[in-house]
């Protein structure tokens, strides 16, 4: 089983670190890898420290897949001056990917050009999209673009604002 960057691991056994001020780091401390070798060096990090690592020193947490079904509702905040926001819509799932449509919104101005928003699923955009499910703090979320992302609505209305 390959360990990869960004996956979870376990130490097998008491770790000792540090050269002037030495500390153990017990068997069964959760550590992610931020960075992982060909050659089996696993750099990786604790709350407060970092750790290099053997693979074979190591067991990987196997983490499951965050679950999207169809008909979930995701939103994405994104913006420099002023906040847009979009959302969408899951269509279909199929193993790591989702197609996801972009949905209508319900704007409520609160004041001069903001306010908040809802989605209004009964309007669906024409153009699909192809997304990979990625997870961010056990959270199922899409990439959409460079600078924006895509997590579960919560149910709450969203602020909105057009300053540019």
């Amino acid at each position: 089983m390959k360990i990869r960057k960004n996956d979870d691991v376990i130490l097998n056994q008491d770790k000792v670190v540090g050269t002037f001020y030495q500390k153990t780091v017990p068997a069964g401390t959760k550590l992610r890898v931020w960075k992982a070798c060909r050659d089996g060096t696993l750099y990786c990090s604790t709350d407060h420290q970092t750790l290099i690592v053997s693979a074979s020193e190591v067991t990987k947490v196997e983490k499951p897949l965050p679950t999207v079904k169809v008909g979930d509702i995701f939103v994405s905040s994104w913006g420099y001056d002023q906040t847009n926001i979009d959302f969408y819509k899951v269509l279909s799932v199929k193993n790591k990917t989702a197609v996801l449509a972009e949905i209508g919104k319900t704007r409520n101005y609160t004041g001069a050009l903001n306010g908040t928003c809802v989605p209004d699923p009964t309007v669906v955009g024409k153009k699909c999209l192809t997304k990979r499910i990625q997870c961010y703090k056990d959270t199922p979320c899409f990439r959409l673009t460079s600078y924006s992302s895509a997590y579960p609505w919560d149910g709450k209305a969203e602020y909105f604002s057009e300053w540019a």
